[in-house]
């Protein structure tokens, strides 16, 4: 069995050739010119290269997708939540087109990190786990999971359409720091509040997890844009205010950056499963 994942995931090259995992990247189109995420353009590039000009993502090119199905005889492919973006809806019609029958393809419903946390778990489960078990394990880990976005620049996530009607009004708070969410079901980002300080907004993040009952149970990751510094004393309050919890850092990749824009962080959580 083979695990698909599109890079939404933010799992590197060389972590997806140890896993075993195919890494099908999606695509930034910036001044007329088209980047595959981690293939052609990291991250800190990237964000050099659009001060001027407004990138646009899209989901990974067909033929990477269909060398991907071609590559094996039984095959899981993890996608980055639909609704935000294509990616699952164009594989279905990438599977149906060429009778890919072998190809399971699930929708995430989630992003980021949180993809990252289930491919690999689908990873480490394919050696002795059908299929149908794997799907029922990452089903239960999503069940406890949801994101949150702190952008610095509002307007990317205005321009790029991600958001409901209600968040996309946001855009107008000035001198606010804005939070946006995304909880599986949801195909929009939606309004969950804002402060006037990146403590503030910390801070309404962390009594939402410790309403939620977040615990050792749950892997806590915090992404970001290029931010380093933002995200460390994220972290730090997090592990202040909740204690000593599973948590990890992770860079966005161009097409997430493209979402967030520069500068954004993202808290987010999922159930872990530690099981054989």
């Amino acid at each position: 069995m083979k695990i698909i994942a599109d890079s939404g995931s933010l799992m590197s090259l060389e972590e997806a050739t140890r896993l075993d995992v195919a890494l099908v990247p999606l695509q930034v189109e910036l001044r007329g010119k088209n980047y595959k995420d981690y293939l052609d353009i990291d991250g800190k590039t990237f964000i050099g290269l659009i001060q001027n000009s407004v990138p646009i993502s899209s989901q990974p090119a067909v033929g990477d997708v269909l060398n991907a199905f071609e590559s094996c005889k039984e095959g899981l492919f993890i996608t980055l939540t639909k609704g935000l973006s294509s990616t699952y809806d164009s594989a279905l019609g990438i599977a149906q087109a060429h009778e890919a029958k072998h190809i399971t393809i699930l929708n995430s419903q989630t992003l980021a990190a949180n993809e990252y946390y289930l491919v690999q778990l689908a990873a480490r489960l394919a050696k002795h786990h059908s299929i149908t078990e794997i799907v029922e394990r990452i089903e239960a880990c999503k069940k406890e999971c949801q994101s949150w976005l702190i952008p610095v620049d509002f307007n990317f996530l205005k321009r790029n359409g991600r958001l409901s009607l209600i968040a996309a009004t946001m855009g107008g708070l000035l001198k606010l720091k804005a939070i946006v969410y995304h909880k599986p079901g949801m195909e929009k980002l939606e309004k969950f509040g804002a402060g006037r300080t990146w403590t503030q907004v910390f801070d309404m993040i962390i009594e939402q997890l410790k309403a939620l009952h977040i615990n050792h149970t749950h892997l806590i990751s915090i992404s970001h844009a290029l931010n380093e510094e933002v995200a460390l004393a994220f972290k730090q309050r997090v592990l202040e205010k909740l204690g000593n919890l599973d948590l990890r850092m992770v860079e966005l990749s161009p097409a997430m950056i493209t979402q967030g824009g520069p500068g954004c962080v993202a808290l987010q959580y999922i159930l872990r499963d530690d099981q054989d």
